[in-house]
């Protein structure tokens, strides 16, 4: 482990005294994986819940002016009642944390923290949905996040270094991977089978359908075999693309219909995925009430525990401007939730709209206390979906 990392841990701990609990390592940095110039140092520390956030970013800003080229991202900030609902929610996460994670400062913390029933459904359908995301790696015109994504899917899958390895070798070894495992699962045998029975397109061995979702072009095939994906003619697939302007993706049938129920069900109840060519398989699922939950309660615990925390604690400055358009940036997205909201409502989903217990406070008072007033609001916005999820259940 590098050594600037027990450095990080340890002056926080000592700064923040009480206010801080634990801070836990975890990722590819861990002792465990291997450690690679382009991966993100994933640091969790565990707050007191009366943890004051314009202290921690005070402790934090310098060793973020000095170790920001190590660390990359700001840590993820949670209480345990925010990290375990969140862990609720994200259980791939707390997977990666119970296998990997490391413990640098603060009392013992037993592990249990981070054991929760998981369905394996939505573990896999979350890696389904990422591996679709990284496909575009395979395609030398993409962006380089999607490299770096599909070189943390190897890692992770592995245990390997993905130096030397091009994006087909790691795409082939992620994707077997996850196919082993689908073919265990009864729901994708079915999924399988009805995609091998399918018509595939004439041009494009074994694809079956196409669709567009937000900046995305997404090519189902009925399976990507080592041998499929090797020969797959980028050029080819370029001039069947519905938005020239979107990224390029791929999937299986099986592995789509997979996240679409457990990891996007609320984007396909929402009609977001955009069918343009082929077989429409979307059209036969029905995804359930608790999956179309999960994914409205994942957006405010995610802003909360990770996006807020690295926006604000990485900010250059905390003077008033910098401060207000940061907090117009998270007011949007408060707003966003809010329509989100709306609509469950009038789908039925949930049997009354939420209102925060208080207002968010108008553009006249200081900065910090409308700062303080966001994490408040999103942290009531996710105890409201843990709630409706329980009542699921």
């Amino acid at each position: 482990m590098n050594p600037a990392l027990d450095h990080i841990a340890q002056t926080l701990a000592a700064d923040l005294d009480d206010q801080l609990e634990a801070v836990f390592l975890f990722g590819s940095q861990t002792a465990q994986q291997m450690t690679t110039a382009v991966s993100n140092t994933n640091l969790l520390l565990i707050t007191n819940p009366n943890a004051n956030m314009q202290v921690i970013r005070q402790r934090f800003f310098p060793l973020w002016q000095k170790h920001h080229n190590l660390l990359k991202r700001a840590p993820i900030v949670a209480t345990r009642h925010s990290l375990q609902r969140h862990l609720q929610l994200n259980p791939h996460f707390a997977l990666n944390l119970l296998q990997h994670g490391q413990q640098l400062a603060g009392d013992t913390l037993s592990t249990d923290l981070f054991r929760i029933p998981a369905n394996p459904h939505e573990i896999y359908a979350h890696l389904a949905h990422e591996l679709m995301q990284a496909s575009a790696a395979l395609d030398e015109n993409s962006p380089p996040e999607t490299s770096q994504q599909l070189n943390r899917l190897f890692r992770q899958i592995t245990n390997k270094s993905a130096n030397g390895q091009t994006a087909v070798t790691q795409f082939n070894t992620v994707q077997q991977a996850l196919t082993a495992v689908l073919n265990q699962l009864p729901a994708a045998k079915v999924w399988q089978k009805a995609a091998q029975a399918g018509p595939t397109s004439p041009t494009i061995p074994g694809l079956q359908a196409i669709y567009t979702e937000n900046k995305r072009n997404i090519f189902v095939f009925n399976q990507l075999t080592p041998q499929q994906i090797s020969q797959i003619k980028w050029q080819t697939l370029a001039q069947n693309l519905p938005d020239t302007n979107a990224t390029l993706h791929i999937t299986t049938v099986a592995q789509f219909c997979l996240m679409a129920l457990y990891d996007t069900a609320l984007d396909l109840r929402f009609n977001k995925y955009s069918h343009k060519w082929g077989i429409h398989f979307l059209a036969q699922l029905t995804p359930s009430s608790r999956q179309i939950l999960r994914q409205a309660a994942r957006v405010p615990s995610h802003i909360l525990l990770d996006a807020l925390p690295h926006s604000y604690l990485t900010a250059a400055n905390t003077n008033d401007e910098t401060l207000h358009k940061l907090i117009h940036d998270y007011q949007n997205r408060m707003l966003n939730i809010q329509l989100e909201n709306e609509l469950l409502f009038r789908l039925g989903l949930i049997p009354a709209k939420f209102v925060p217990p208080k207002p968010l406070p108008e553009r006249d008072v200081s900065a910090s206390v409308r700062m303080d007033a966001i994490f408040q609001h999103l942290e009531w916005w996710a105890d409201f979906y843990q709630t409706a999820l329980q009542a699921q259940t």
